[in-house]
């Protein structure tokens, strides 16, 4: 019998929603509302990561006025002792090597994903760009696994602490942890709903919908492609350095094809398009993801021989067909009205339907 404390549970769940809500509101900025298809989600959360490892490594003891030492190799325990003493006695050497972590992450990932898309999206077939990304995102991950100086290759960097570490009440820094990734999450929500509903989300909504009419009114399909790429990219970057810090540890097999698979369940579930969709998707995936891992731990614990992490896989599979079966929309569906004018025209047309 597993003892399950709800509060710590919650606060589990709450966290990981923010971290999901930013990389699903990433990929429907990309996808739902231009429909730029993006098969290398992990590649940019993954960048997020790295740039992590690299800082907490080599820039956070150079903020407390120290030396760096090297992380991997005889030198690995020395180094870490060195930074989990620094976020534990120097808090503000943490919060600015967050704030720097988040900045370079969210410019290199928003650079690569800039100019990748501007590359590839210049073809007539806007897929190859998903097939570059897929292609990509594996291709750095193995050349990441196998550089022994940037992350200690498959040893991974551990102790990358969130930044309230160096509170005695556990519970306590988890809970601000939490509030500092919703807090990105809601910023990265209302960002996209200006985006969305702005002229220049319309136009990327016209992009998506007529490529061909778009382009004869004048607008510049390339470039409006590789933007939004930029700050799709961008924002899953900051959800990829928070990814990092919650679970204390960067390796490159949390960034593996099955991670894109689940921003892209949480975009097909909540609703394409759809913020609000996106930001429900998340929350669902992430009460889904702490679910399964209760039940592998149980029946682990009750000798039970079947692999229950495996059945995750399995069932966002049959969700994505079921959806994009039935309900192809989501469960939030996009609205058809973007601006205030519907209303306007309601009004000064009373009867007729707008």
């Amino acid at each position: 019998m597993i003892n399950i404390d709800l509060g710590a549970t919650a606060i589990s769940v709450l966290t990981l929603f923010g971290i999901y809500a930013l990389m699903s509101i990433s990929l429907n900025l990309e996808y739902g509302v231009a429909g730029v298809p993006n098969f290398g989600q992990a590649l940019f959360v993954s960048i997020g990561a790295y740039v992590a490892g690299v800082t907490y490594t080599r820039l956070l003891p150079l903020l407390a006025g120290m030396e760096s030492v090297h992380p991997c190799g005889p030198t690995m325990g020395q180094a870490l002792q060195l930074r989990s003493e620094i976020m534990a006695t120097q808090p503000v050497a943490g919060f600015i090597n967050l704030a720097l972590t988040l900045v370079i992450a969210a410019i290199l990932s928003g650079a690569v994903g800039f100019a990748v898309s501007y590359v590839t999206l210049r073809l007539k077939e806007e897929w190859f760009l998903a097939l570059v990304l897929l292609v990509g995102g594996e291709t750095v991950r193995i050349v990441v696994r196998g550089a022994d100086d940037l992350i200690c290759s498959h040893n991974g960097i551990s102790s990358v602490a969130q930044p309230f570490y160096f509170l005695d009440d556990v519970q306590m820094s988890s809970i601000l942890f939490m509030l500092l990734a919703l807090a990105l999450a809601l910023i990265a929500y209302l960002y996209s709903q200006r985006l969305t509903h702005s002229p220049y989300g319309r136009m990327l909504k016209g992009l998506r919908e007529n490529e061909e009419v778009t382009r004869g009114l004048g607008k510049g399909i390339s470039l409006a492609r590789a933007q939004i790429m930029l700050i799709g990219s961008a924002i899953a970057a900051i959800g990829g350095v928070l990814f990092a810090l919650n679970t204390g540890f960067v390796n490159t097999n949390d960034y593996v094809v099955t991670l894109t698979l689940d921003v892209w369940v949480m975009v097909v579930l909540g609703g394409i398009g759809n913020n609000r969709g996106a930001l429900l998707g998340a929350a669902l995936i992430a009460i889904m993801d702490r679910v399964t891992q209760v039940a592998a731990i149980a029946l682990n614990m009750s000798g039970s021989p079947i692999e229950f992490n495996y059945v995750r896989f399995i069932a966002f599979g049959i969700i994505l067909l079921l959806m994009l079966r039935y309900r192809p929309a989501g469960l939030l569906p996009e609205s058809r009205l973007t601006t205030i004018a519907h209303e306007t025209a309601k009004r000064l047309t009373p009867g007729k339907t707008i």
